[in-house]
């Protein structure tokens, strides 16, 4: 789900201003808690699972509805099929918003007496069901679906006009628990349901878009019925149902592993745009770049979870997009916009949040999956990658706090769920920062694709994701995760710098915005250093205390130097100044007169110190692990070509075992 704001300068012409924050994400979330507040001060209840519909697990959904383009007005029937999970079940539960009047209910072919209080209804199923038995249960109803802004964006049920075509529409927006204001639901994220039909009988003049393939369109009278059915399994906030006066236009992607098919991106236009010269030079022309856009996600995530069905889009009146599986709905096309919907049907729809504290999984990853479309697609995107990561820096550190953790209480906190700045913004760059810590492309992508297969049409927490990862890679994620995801704030450098003799001395101080949560990010650094008559150099160094010192041997004439040129890192930038004072003896005199170099180094790794006597000396990779120990008098050289590249701690005692200094090196 991406909100982005926009105008109208003409009915026909249509100017995107795009906001550095997901400006619908926080209006519409605040619509959300205004309306919960109404609710919890009306006393009604909940809409989250209740222990009754945890009794069974969902098979089968067949929606049976009749909808039109004017109105809220929704009547019919939803069949569901279940399996018992609990040793008997004597109630069939689910909930339906109190607007909508239950004409009557069967269970397993008999009518059956339900008892209603609120949103929750529980239905009678005769002999007790045991466990691994099926229930089949189908519910007749009809009503007007409230409104008032109680969704993500807008309501479970929306109807309006589109304010630049005129068109009328009414469409689905069920996130995050708003299922149950158009259709008796179960809304339990971990509770996916395996196939789903969708049957929408509207006027002959509309059309209806939806969830999978379109199987068949049935005249009944001087109306239609769209008949959608979707074999993936879907989560109860993705299955939709969009009616206008459309007409469609599709376009066909071949991914580079499907070469000898293709994959359907079907189009529902309003029909009174779709061959209009201003849409097609306007919108037509963003629309079509969702070809490369799905052939570059498909290389990045894996293959199209939903390559037997379709991707697609319907137009709505709405200020953004929502993600319903296989198609979206919203309100333009823009490559972005496009680009993160088209994301979610990894992130979100294929893998969904196994909670909505875990929405890091959906919304962390659909954002990022922006940032690498203009890293990929540049040509076509209009946005440099390095301004992209610049604005999500820039939105994330407007405030000095904030976390990308939900707590269980905030679970029911829309403006805390789609935070703009936290969920958004701070989880594409906590994604940007993890690749920069893996530090190679080619286990990045291979450890997201993999955890792409491992959670298929299933769910997965962030610590789900984190542990994943830390598996594939062999890297351990927790002090990552603790200050990036769960801690507040970013760090800000300071650097002082001299060189003397080929000799480079850095000296880089780090305050926290935040300290009294991360009163130090323990994060590597670029460091560009800029050199007269050669070329420019990033060194890549380990920070782990407020203050390091780094020692490098390097020729030419330095004229100066920058912190994290590429935007790898969530970080502001102190003063920088050369200080000719800088020298060995100056770093060495905080330290104990003890040299560690050359750093960065591939081969030979210096240690002298200045005191007459025995010390110790172990070099330790980042786990822990010891991988040299040595007793040396004043100075020792280790060959260490063979060890594995990367950082290391290297820790010097006296032969009491006072620790004497402490640095960190790159072995590259």
């Amino acid at each position: 789900m991406k909100k982005i704001i926009y105008t109208f300068t003409a009915v026909l012409s249509l100017t995107l201003a795009m906001a550095q924050t997901h400006y619908c994400a926080e209006h519409k979330a605040k619509q959300f808690n205004a309306k919960l507040q109404n609710q919890l001060n009306q006393k009604t209840q909940n809409v989250t699972a209740v222990p009754k519909e945890n009794d069974y697990d969902l098979k089968f959904y067949h929606l049976n509805i009749n909808v039109e383009r004017t109105s809220l007005f929704i009547s019919g029937n939803v069949r569901s099929l279940a399996k018992v999970v609990v040793p008997s079940m004597d109630s069939f539960a689910f909930v339906l918003h109190q607007n909508h009047t239950i004409d009557s209910v069967y269970v397993n072919g008999l009518r059956r007496n339900f008892v209603r209080r609120d949103s929750l209804v529980l239905a009678t199923v005769g002999s007790a069901i045991t466990q691994n038995q099926l229930v089949d249960a189908t519910v007749y109803y009809h009503g007007t679906c409230p409104s008032g802004g109680s969704a993500a964006i807008g309501d479970g049920y929306n109807h309006a006009s589109s304010p630049s075509w005129g068109n009328e529409v009414t469409w689905t927006l069920s996130e995050s628990l708003c299922a149950y204001q158009w259709f008796p639901s179960k809304q339990d994220l971990r509770d996916k349901i395996d196939s789903v039909w969708v049957f929408a009988t509207t006027d002959s003049t509309n059309m209806v878009g939806s969830n999978g393939l379109l199987k068949n369109v049935v005249t009944i009278g001087n109306k239609k019925r769209y008949e959608w059915k979707t074999n993936y399994p879907i989560a109860y906030y993705l299955i939709s149902v969009s009616t206008a006066k459309y007409k469609p236009y599709t376009l066909y992607a071949k991914p580079l592993y499907l070469p000898n098919d293709s994959i359907m991106i079907l189009n529902y236009i309003y029909d009174n745009a779709i061959n209009n010269s201003s849409w097609i030079s306007g919108q037509k022309v963003a629309l079509n770049k969702i070809v490369p856009t799905i052939e570059l996600q498909c290389k990045l995530f894996g293959m199209y979870p939903f390559k037997d069905e379709k991707y697609g889009h319907c137009m709505a009146p709405l200020g953004g997009g929502m993600e319903h599986q296989t198609m979206t709905t919203l309100g333009f096309f823009d490559f972005e916009l496009d680009a993160h919907e088209l994301g979610h049907q990894w992130w979100g729809d294929h893998v969904t949040c196994a909670a909505w504290k875990d929405i890091f999984i959906n919304e962390g990853w659909a954002s990022y999956t922006e940032y690498l479309c203009h890293q990929y697609l540049g040509s076509i995107s209009g946005t440099t990658p390095t301004q992209k990561m610049q604005d999500v820096h820039s939105n994330v550190m407007s405030q000095p706090g904030g976390s990308s953790y939900i707590s269980n209480a905030d679970t029911m906190n829309a403006s805390v769920i789609f935070s703009s700045r936290l969920t958004y913004d701070k989880g594409s760059a906590i994604i940007h920062s993890l690749r920069y810590e893996i530090n190679n492309d080619s286990v990045f992508f291979p450890a997201i694709r993999a955890f792409q297969a491992a959670y298929a049409f299933s769910s997965a927490s962030v610590i789900d994701f984190k542990n994943f990862m830390a598996t594939y890679t062999g890297i351990n994620f927790n002090q990552f995760f603790n200050q990036w995801y769960y801690g507040e704030g970013y760090p800000t450098f300071a650097l002082s710098w001299n060189h003397s003799n080929n000799v480079f001395y850095l000296k880089s101080t780090q305050t926290t915005s935040k300290p009294s949560s991360v009163p130090v990010f323990m994060t590597h650094v670029d460091y560009k250093i800029i050199r007269t008559s050669m070329p420019d150099t990033i060194i890549r160094l380990y920070h782990g205390q407020s203050i390091e010192n780094y020692t490098l041997a390097l020729t030419g004439s330095v004229t100066a130097i920058s912190v994290d040129p590429n935007n790898w890192i969530l970080n502001k930038v102190g003063a920088i100044v050369k200080d000719v004072t800088l020298s060995t003896k100056t770093i060495d005199d905080e330290d104990i007169a003890i040299f560690v170099g050359p750093n960065p180094t591939s081969d030979a790794l210096n240690i002298s110190t200045t005191k007459n006597e025995k010390v110790q000396v172990e070099v330790l990779d980042m786990s822990g692990k010891q991988i040299l120990k040595q007793t040396f008098n004043q100075h020792i050289e280790f060959d260490i070509s063979k060890i594995a590249n990367g950082i290391y701690s290297v820790q010097i005692k006296d032969m009491n075992h006072t620790l004497l200094k402490t640095t960190k090196i790159v072995k590259n």
